[in-house]
């Protein structure tokens, strides 16, 4: 939504707003105002890449129970949401409250994901495997 406000209705990055007040927006050199649009378009493009990535590594292997999947997941998504907390920091948390609910919602989904990978096999699920409780 926000890729698309910027490079198609030409809007600027609702960053602004969050960290300026209209009076220094209204000062702000607009070479300025457009490196922020630019980075705004770098880092929502990159966001969108890596969401289908994670997507499709997901449902072709982590759903297959490829344990590599679960660590490469781990990994990049959790050094994205790292860098977004330090990069939050530049301009005084002004995304915090997106920062957190992220952060909620990778820390459950990859717990869930991690848990139903290397949770133990019970004797039941042995059973089923091996072609029923009586075989």
């Amino acid at each position: 939504m926000i890729l698309t406000s910027v490079v198609v209705f030409e809007a600027d990055s609702p960053l602004l707003v969050m960290v300026f007040q209209e009076s220094e927006i209204a000062a702000l050199d607009v070479r300025v105002i457009a490196a922020l649009n630019t980075l705004t378009i770098l880092y929502n493009s990159c966001s969108m890449v890596v969401s289908v990535l994670a997507w499709i590594i997901i449902r072709r292997h982590l759903v297959n129970g490829q344990k590599w999947a679960f660590w490469v997941l781990l990994a990049t998504i959790g050094f994205v949401e790292v860098m977004a907390f330090i990069a939050s920091a530049q301009v005084g948390h002004a995304r915090w409250q997106v920062n957190v609910v992220q952060s909620v919602l990778y820390v459950v989904g990859i717990g869930l994901s991690g848990y139903a990978i290397y949770k133990p096999t019970s004797r039941t699920t042995d059973a089923i495997e091996q072609g029923g409780p009586h075989a």
